[in-house]
């Protein structure tokens, strides 16, 4: 059996039947000892949860961001439906517009991308936006515009 990241911890459940794995890339798995097959049972952010955001009119959807990575969830399963993941960087804010077409999103490296909201595929991004980081995002009511802050102090409108 193989896991996502490195095994951090290890607990038998009940009379031995089953054990739990945790690991450094914030999974939790369990497994029969009979099969020794991995079953996923939760995920989570392995750092902070910078920013939430629920969608307008979608109660059942929310997205998170952390670092190097967005994430779509689904409440009444209580599961990851959606994980955008952008290697070595963080993601300081998100914001889905209103419509429910993007996914906006403010980063460490100055960057705001762009993702569609389905399938998490990069729609478009926009280089150096602010010099020391974007930290808070915002789309118009109109879903034309994109409001952005950074570090530096700056508010710009794109």
């Amino acid at each position: 059996m193989r896991v996502e990241g490195a095994v951090t911890s290890l607990t038998c459940r009940g009379r031995d039947d089953q054990f739990f794995i945790g690991t450094n890339k914030g999974q939790m798995h369990r497994s029969a000892y009979a099969t020794f097959k991995e079953e996923l049972v939760a995920v989570c952010h392995t750092g902070a949860v910078n920013d939430i955001v629920f969608p307008e009119g979608h109660s059942d959807l929310f997205v998170t961001c952390s670092t190097n990575d967005i994430r779509v969830w689904y409440t009444p399963e209580r599961l990851e439906r959606l994980r955008i993941t952008v290697p070595n960087v963080t993601c300081h804010a998100v914001e889905v517009t209103r419509d429910g077409m993007v996914i906006v999103s403010a980063w460490n490296d100055g960057k705001i991308r762009a993702f569609v909201p389905a399938t998490g595929e990069p729609m478009y991004e926009i280089n150096n936006a602010h010099n020391l980081g974007v930290t808070a995002i915002a789309a118009t009511s109109d879903c034309k515009q994109i409001i952005s802050g950074g570090g530096d102090g700056q508010v710009i409108c794109a």
